[in-house]
């Protein structure tokens, strides 16, 4: 096994415009594709957002959705995977698994790595004592039947919501883990789900808060880290200068609107 082969974990921290947190997510999952970086496994706190896919955009109502988003706060950016419309802030993170789409990987299949995604929330989640198990909610923003939830179907909430990017050069699976304020980003997420008139239950948005979890963000950052780094033998690595100055120039390209 070669080092390009070691998967590692990068931890950049919170940034400061979401703009920039997006641009970082397509920076490194570029340097992936390109061979720049290894396999990584990324885990970023939140900045405030609305998140949609370019099927969204489409949408009648999206350029509703957009206004009503921004007044409360929320700038609209694009994202390359696909699902539905997410929401964060400051009590969420994201999460993603990213690989170069080599021999290996090409023989894994949208299944397989939709579990390998579950698989490290659900471990992450035992350490913190949650109680939680993979299947939709009802109405739930972002639908997928990869969905971390608490309770069942018709009146479970969800804690984490799952996507995945495919390109010929690279793969990357995850998702948005929610901590803490699940009341505003429901009342956020029914303006952008009612605007473009998409079924929508404001109390399928959970939180690990809800759930009776005593545990802030950077404590369930580091429980996703410890299991990645179980998982994959993954070494923590920095986040170098010149991926966050590609991440500041990538990031405006994906703001809704601009």
């Amino acid at each position: 096994m070669s080092p390009s082969d070691l998967m590692q974990i990068l931890l950049p921290g919170r940034f400061e415009e979401a703009t920039t947190a997006y641009g970082y997510v397509r920076t490194v999952f570029e340097q992936v594709a390109a061979g720049e970086l290894g396999p990584t496994v990324s885990i970023t706190p939140s900045t405030r957002h609305v998140g949609v896919t370019r099927r969204d955009t489409f949408r009648s109502g999206f350029a509703e959705a957009v206004r009503a988003s921004r007044e409360e706060g929320y700038p609209v950016l694009v994202r390359g995977a696909g699902g539905g419309a997410t929401a964060a802030h400051y009590g969420t993170f994201g999460f993603s698994i990213i690989r170069p789409s080599d021999a290996a990987e090409s023989r894994r299949t949208i299944h397989d790595r939709y579990d390998e995604a579950a698989a490290l929330a659900l471990g992450a989640f035992a350490r913190l004592g949650a109680r939680v198990e993979v299947g939709e909610v009802r109405d739930e923003f972002c639908p997928g039947d990869h969905s971390i939830r608490v309770g069942d179907w018709e009146n479970g909430m969800k804690l984490v919501g799952i996507a995945q990017r495919v390109t010929r050069r690279a793969t990357s699976v995850g998702g948005i883990v929610l901590v803490a304020g699940e009341d505003e980003l429901a009342r956020v997420l029914e303006l952008v789900y009612g605007a473009m008139r998409l079924p929508f239950r404001p109390q399928s948005v959970g939180s690990l808060e809800r759930a009776g979890i005593a545990a802030g963000v950077d404590e369930v950052i580091e429980a996703f880290a410890t299991e990645a780094a179980l998982r994959y033998g993954a070494a923590r690595a920095p986040l170098d200068e010149r991926t966050l100055e590609l991440a500041r120039e990538d990031g405006g390209a994906h703001l809704a609107g601009a």
